[in-house]
């Protein structure tokens, strides 16, 4: 690891822009959302698909501190920025018969079928995704319809394997709630105990979603990515980390 270099102010603080809690940087050529937090170490992530770097760090950690953290990573950032870009661009979804749709880490192909009653959708054995409509030739309907399904899939889980894992645990959330989330597959608020599920998690294997939980439910017993977080989730799933690999390939 390259040793940490200290910048004045100005130079950190290159095309700063405040949005709500957090700051857009340009360190060394890097951009950077930057969120201050109450935690004792910062902490660095990049998210697909746009290869963004968001830090978590300490209320009072100097902005010369972050950038050094920021220029010491910054080979490792642009690798796995340049990974990311690599990646193919998902095709924009047309909702017609034929297509392909990802459910519990199965590739499910659309079928879709005009009907005079009650509009009905099924993930059938056969790895069929039959969705019935009055008017199936809509796009937005078509896709209302599944992202409706998605969301009893995956709310039907949710309600088997939180209570599962809080006993196992022994903690207990206030509030969970599934919302469309581009960067994170779970948020948990430790002082409230409220926890946020990301609607895309339907789309993996049961085993990623059943991590999830894991990882949210844990942050209500040591709120930050330490080695006591990581030594709660080996105890209870002891290859979280080969599962939290087919989250990483979103």
């Amino acid at each position: 690891m390259s040793e940490l270099r200290w910048y004045p102010i100005q130079c950190v603080e290159l095309a700063m822009l405040k949005r709500q809690n957090s700051q857009l940087l340009n360190i060394a050529g890097v951009e950077c959302e930057l969120f201050r937090k109450r935690i004792k170490h910062m902490h660095l992530r990049i998210y697909p698909p746009d290869g963004i770097v968001r830090i978590s760090a300490p209320m009072r950690m100097s902005s010369a501190s972050i950038a050094g953290f920021v220029e010491a990573k910054r080979t490792w950032i642009q690798k796995q920025q340049a990974r990311i870009a690599s990646r193919p661009a998902q095709p924009e979804r047309t909702f017609c018969s034929g297509e392909k749709h990802a459910f519990l880490g199965s590739s499910y192909v659309l079928q879709l079928e005009q009907v005079t009653g009650r509009s009905n959708v099924m993930f059938a054995s056969d790895e069929t995704l039959r969705i019935k409509l009055r008017n199936p030739t809509e796009k937005e309907t078509v896709a209302r319809a599944l992202r409706r399904a998605y969301r009893q899939e995956l709310q039907t889980r949710l309600d088997e394997l939180v209570p599962k894992w809080q006993q196992r645990m022994g903690v207990e959330s206030t509030r969970i709630r599934i919302r469309q989330m581009k960067r994170k597959w779970g948020a948990c608020r430790p002082h409230s105990g409220d926890i946020v599920f990301n609607l895309e998690l339907i789309k993996y294997p049961e085993i990623a979603i059943e991590y999830v939980v894991l990882h949210e439910l844990a942050h209500l017993i040591e709120p930050s990515h330490n080695a006591r977080f990581k030594a709660i989730l080996s105890n209870h799933m002891p290859n979280w980390k080969e599962v939290e690999g087919l989250l990483n390939n979103r």
